[in-house]
């Protein structure tokens, strides 16, 4: 410093208080003022060097990086407000977006599930259809059986019939027999006749039969004994005919009564009951007849012994005729003839008259035949109708029976069908929400733990901001001392420079610019690389994604239709079994019921041939029938039972379907929420490559106007140089040379040597700083392309403070002369050495 004293004034003094004061002037307005605040003009160039010299753009410069670097923390606040409202309303976007696809799912299986249920009610109707076709199959066997049991009826009516006929037929002999008998009174009335035409002619006699009338008397008396208790014989008889017959009709009312009540109890036992009736009816009324012919028989020999007593009248008379003239008393006899006669004719009106009971008996016998028969045909008739009405109400409690049961199950299968699609519904939708629920409360979790971290992040980066702040605010008033005071050595050294430093800095100037352009130029194609890397990237990112969701879909579908082609072959393959065990069921049915029939029409046959046996096989073929309905009606149990576990059975697979569906589905929003994830971070990723570009953009703004600023500058500070120069030469070139300036002018050759030495180091450094920025731009670049996620989360500018930390571990604080910051004119370190 003495050295440099001495050249331009060594026993100035005040000049060097003045200039102390001024340095101490230009401290106080450095710490205050910005960079190149106070140069206004060159003119005022040596006024304003004292407040602005070579260290003053250093002070201004981190003043400006910290009021920089202050905005672009206040930006990223900004930007980082903006992003998490934009996140905010993505995120609301995205959960709308979620509800939607949700309600479209829904919607979709609420559909599908409505066709499933179309379906699985189609198939039930189908089902229930083919059963009504068995269940009236088997009304219709049943009405076959009806008509076979009618037919059944209208042989036995015939059988009946038969009887009746064959009892009209014997009643027609027995009239053929009372007509015969009739023809015999006539007959005997015409010997009676001929017996009055004899006794006529036997009135002569009768004097000679007066003998014998004693004994005729007598025979006659114990006749009439004989004829008299034969009539009370005859008289008892028929009133034990007549109780017995009103016995048997009050038997008969009973019995019917009872009869009438047992089958309407039950449909067998009156079958039962009737023929039997009829059979005792008919055992009934051939006793009758047999009692009647027993007594016409009886009548008969009655009949022929009074012909034979009238015979051995005849020969008495005969007897008479012989006596005629043997006897004397014919008038006595003749009287006694005369009174014979009148008795005859007494004993014939009687006998008449017995006859004409007879008759009347006969005929009310025939009536009360009759009537037996009009009230035996109506019986039958009503109880056939009272019969065919049980049948039709049968028939139709059968059919309200199975319509009401198969509502009942068409309505318990639609009930069941919508409880178990409202409990699927239900669970579906609570396992959704609890599963969003959950993602939820992660999300918030996560977003909390991360806010968090973030705050501590911020708070921890405000600290080192506010120690960083501190430490270089003391190092840049330290810095700012130490410089202006070389700063004010150096002004005199650099006045006495030549012109050939200003040929070279020009020279030095257009390599800067030509390096700059350069740089320019390297780093447009990096960016355009970048730019276009990026794009690549994310077109393959997008083809990706599309190509999984593709994928995914297709995956989907082929899972769905493997599922439903399973399904159905399963539901075809129960379809056939079912429709198999159907068929085979019904053939032995049939089978069994053919064979039956051809039974009942053998065991028909028999009992055409025999009627003793009949009763026990119709009642066999009864309880074989009831056995048969029994095994049918078991039958359709089984059926019904095994209808149902197979309804189960589709009802399992429709809940294993529903499973699968809903697994997928879970897949599917798997997947699209990773690729939603994997969207989003794309988007963030290509948000923050745009922020970084444009940090970089501005950084790159930012230097290329300082290095202008720096340029115009050095320019106006060289312009101003050389004046001061050519000023020193005019003033060197008026002066005459001298010893002393010989030597100054020695020197001064010296230190142009080293100051070229110098500007030789400046040159190093700036190409250091070059190779260095290149460096730090190449490694963002790398890291932009590999590590964009670990970029995402570090604030901006964290690589250029981790360079700056490291840059001051490795040069300390206590050089002032190598603690370079970003955007900051470094003095070399080749002026202690110039001082020397």
């Amino acid at each position: 410093m003495s050295f440099v004293r001495n050249i331009f004034g060594v026993g100035d003094n005040k000049e060097s208080e003045q200039e102390d004061e001024e340095t101490s002037e230009e401290i106080s307005s450095s710490s205050d003022t910005g960079f190149l605040s106070n140069l206004n003009s060159a003119s005022d160039f040596d006024t304003s060097l004292g407040s602005n010299g070579s260290g003053d753009p250093d002070c201004s410069t981190i003043s400006n990086f910290f009021g920089y670097w202050k905005s672009l923390v206040n930006q990223e606040a900004k930007f980082q407000s903006k992003l998490n409202d934009l996140t905010k309303e993505l995120s609301f976007r995205d959960a709308e977006a979620n509800k939607l696809k949700f309600q479209m799912e829904e919607l979709q299986r609420d559909v599908f599930a409505k066709s499933a249920g179309m379906d699985r009610l189609e198939s039930e109707l189908k089902e229930a259809q083919k059963e009504c076709e068995t269940i009236s199959r088997t009304i219709r066997n049943l009405e076959n059986d009806l008509e076979n049991q009618k037919k059944r009826n209208i042989l036995l009516n015939r059988e009946l019939e038969e009887k009746t006929e064959s009892f009209s037929v014997s009643e027609k002999d027995y009239k053929s027999k009372i007509e015969h008998l009739e023809n015999v009174i006539k007959e005997l009335r015409t010997r009676i006749e001929s017996l009055e035409k004899q006794l006529q002619v036997l009135q002569e006699e009768k004097l000679q039969l007066a003998r014998r009338q004693e004994d005729i008397l007598s025979e006659r008396d114990e006749e009439k004994r004989r004829i008299e208790e034969t009539l009370e014989q005859a008289q008892k008889q028929k009133e034990q005919l007549e109780e017995k017959w009103k016995k048997d009709f009050e038997n008969l009312r009973t019995v019917n009564i009872l009869r009438e009540q047992e089958m309407l109890d039950d449909f067998e036992w009156k079958l039962r009951d009737v023929e039997q009736t009829c059979k005792k009816k008919i055992d009934e009324k051939d006793e009758v007849l047999q009692m009647s012919l027993q007594h016409s028989q009886t009548k008969e020999t009655e009949a022929e012994e009074l012909s034979k007593k009238i015979e051995n009248l005849i020969i008495l008379e005969k007897e008479l005729n012989e006596l005629k003239d043997k006897t004397t008393e014919q008038n006595r006899s003749m009287k006694t003839l005369i009174e014979e006669h009148e008795q005859m004719q007494q004993s014939e009106e009687n006998l008449k008259t017995e006859v004409k009971k007879l008759r009347g008996l006969i005929d009310l016998e025939k009536e009360n035949l009759q009537h037996m028969q009009r009230i035996h045909q109506q019986e039958i008739l009503d109880k056939e109708r009272k019969l065919q009405q049980t049948l039709n109400e049968k028939r139709i409690e059968i059919a309200m029976y199975w319509e009401d049961r198969l509502l009942n199950e068409i309505s318990r299968l639609k009930y069941e069908l919508e409880q178990i699609y409202n409990e699927e519904k239900y669970s579906a939708v609570e396992t959704v929400r609890k599963s969003k629920d959950d993602d939820f409360r992660k999300a918030e979790r996560q977003w909390e733990q991360k806010f968090t971290e973030y705050l501590n992040e911020v708070q921890n980066l405000q600290k080192a901001l506010d120690e960083k702040d501190e430490y270089y605010k003391n190092e840049i008033v330290k810095q700012q001392s130490i410089t202006d005071q070389d700063i004010f050595e150096l002004r005199r050294l650099i006045d006495k420079l030549d012109m050939s430093h200003h040929e070279k800095y020009d020279k030095l100037v257009t390599q800067h610019e030509s390096d700059l352009e350069q740089a320019r130029l390297v780093y447009n194609k990096k960016v355009q690389e970048v730019e276009a890397y990026w794009m690549e990237q994310v077109e393959l990112l997008n083809a990706r994604i599309n190509a999984m969701k593709q994928q995914m879909e297709i995956e989907a579908q082929e899972r769905l239709k493997v599922l439903i082609q399973t399904h159905q072959s399963d539901l075809e393959e129960q379809w056939e079994n079912l429709i198999q065990q159907k068929k085979e069921a019904i053939q032995f049915l049939e089978e069994k019921y053919i064979s039956k029939c051809q039974q009942l029409q053998e065991q028909l046959q028999q009992q055409q041939k025999s009627h003793t046996g009949r009763e026990v096989e119709l009642l066999k073929t009864v309880d074989a029938l009831k056995n048969e309905l029994q095994s049918k009606e078991s039958i359709i149990e089984d059926m019904q039972s095994s209808l149902e576990t197979l309804e189960g059975g589709i009802q399992v697979l429709n809940q294993e379907i529903a499973h699968q569906s809903e697994v997928i589905l879970k897949e599917k929003k798997d997947y699209e929420q990773k690729l939603r994830s994997f969207e989003s971070k794309i988007a963030k990723m290509q948000h923050q490559h745009e922020n970084e570009q444009e940090a970089y953009r501005l950084k790159y703004i930012n230097s290329q106007k300082t290095y202008q600023q720096t340029v115009d500058h050095l320019q106006k500070k060289y312009t101003c140089l050389t004046k001061l120069f050519e000023e020193v030469r005019q003033r060197y070139e008026r002066r005459e040379s001298r010893q002393e300036d010989i030597n100054i002018i020695s020197d001064l050759k010296q230190v142009i040597a080293e100051q070229e030495k110098d500007l030789n180091c400046i040159n190093e450094e700036k190409r250091y700083f070059q190779m260095r920025l290149m460096a730090l731009e190449s490694r963002l670049d790398n890291r932009g392309s590999s590590d964009d996620e670990s970029l995402s989360n570090d604030p901006p500018f964290a690589d250029c403070n981790d360079a700056f930390a490291a840059e001051t571990a490795l040069h300390p604080p206590s050089a002032p002369h190598q603690s370079h910051g970003p955007g900051m004119l470094s003095i070399p370190p080749t002026i202690e050495e110039a001082e020397e």
